[in-house]
């Protein structure tokens, strides 16, 4: 376990660290920068056994004899906001905003002073682990950097632990997903001299009028959504294109196959009413099966009770979709509080950091000792 003293030189250093990386942007499959970032830091630290995988994927390798069974830590470096310059991050007291620091800058951060001290021996682990600063968890990125390291670890790995989500409670049971990009086409025209004429924004609009119709499973946790809506060419112009993304979240996989038959029957219709109209699958989250996981919960409640914190369990769509949906043990909890998750005006209470800080130090010791 983590002394006071230790504790406090490393929430100085996470929070140096954090304002640092927090204003790098990293939209799903563009997170270059801050691959440079994490393993210019790892070099300069003298931290070995790293690479970068086919997936962007930073893996810090400790005890790794290349056919051990290996614990795995990981926190994503992808945020949801397509910015390819700087962040904008200002301080408040003791808040930081900046977009995405919270989800999931802190955990990354913090995911990389927990590998430093793994390969110092500060933290000592008897068996084989990874530290995974992972790509594309959020949205489109379709969990692209942990089913690189499933592809590329197979059934080696007998835990996967996601440091994301906000402090307290624990993420054990994965929410599916499918999410699709509609289009739809028309002749169009002059909005006056052609006006009557089909316009492909008027269909796709009857057609999300008709999924936001649809009578969901409230208490089995299916929900839907369109995120994104574009089409047109000018205000006088009779649309000729529009599309939107939609998506369907459920827990059980015999919900998402009822959601997509609904989508099917509704795409269907409107290609027997003679609509130029495409729907594809752009994305793709599975949900988990019955897996005993009581080796991690049991680990991480008691540190959580101590802290004062929420062990409530939660359900969500994380990492974790992945290994669940193979029966492998995963679970995710967050290490900072923070507020406005997936806005512009996140932000973290510093305040609350020493305390996941040392949860999620004290937690790896005990999952690898």
């Amino acid at each position: 376990m983590i002394t006071a003293l230790e504790l406090e030189a490393l929430v100085e250093e996470a929070t140096v660290l954090l304002k640092e990386a927090c204003v790098i942007p990293a939209p799903s499959h563009h997170e270059e920068q801050r691959v440079d970032f994490i393993t210019s830091w790892l070099r300069k630290e003298g931290v070995e056994d790293f690479h970068v995988d086919e997936a962007m994927n930073v893996i810090i390798s400790i005890n790794d004899d290349g056919a051990c069974p290996l614990d795995v830590f990981a926190a994503h470096t992808d945020v949801v906001f397509p910015d390819t310059t700087a962040l904008p991050m200002r301080e408040d007291g003791l808040l930081l905003h900046c977009p995405g620091v919270g989800d999931d800058t802190a955990s990354f951060v913090a995911l990389m002073l927990y590998a430093r001290a793994l390969q110092r021996g500060d933290i000592k682990a008897k068996g084989g682990v990874l530290c995974v600063c992972n790509t594309c968890e959020e949205g489109l990125g379709n969990l692209k950097g942990v089913r690189q390291l499933f592809d590329d670890y197979g059934g080696r790995i007998r835990s996967f632990t996601s440091f994301d989500s906000n402090l307290g409670g624990i993420v054990t049971e994965a929410v599916g997903s499918e999410r699709y990009e509609i289009s739809v086409r028309t002749k169009g025209g002059h909005s006056f001299a052609d006006f009557g004429a089909d316009n492909a924004i008027a269909q796709l609009s009857s057609l999300i009028s008709k999924l936001y119709k649809q009578d969901v499973r409230k208490d089995r946790h299916v929900t839907y959504n369109v995120g994104t809506v574009t089409g047109g060419t000018s205000v006088n112009t009779i649309a000729q294109d529009a599309s939107c993304t939609y998506e369907y979240r459920a827990l059980d996989e015999k919900d998402l196959s009822t959601m997509r038959c609904a989508l099917n029957v509704l795409i269907s219709g409107c290609k027997a009413r003679g609509w130029d109209i495409g729907c594809r699958c752009i994305g793709q989250r599975p949900c988990g099966i019955e897996t005993d996981q009581s080796r991690l919960v049991e680990a991480v409640r008691p540190l959580m009770e101590e802290a004062g914190l929420s062990t409530r369990m939660c359900i969500s769509s994380t990492d974790c979709n992945i290994p669940l949906s193979l029966g492998i043990p995963a679970i995710c909890f967050g290490l900072i509080r923070f507020h406005g998750a997936h806005t512009r005006e996140e932000y973290v209470e510093l305040d609350s950091y020493p305390t996941g800080l040392k949860l999620g130090w004290d937690y790896i010791s005990k999952i690898v000792g």
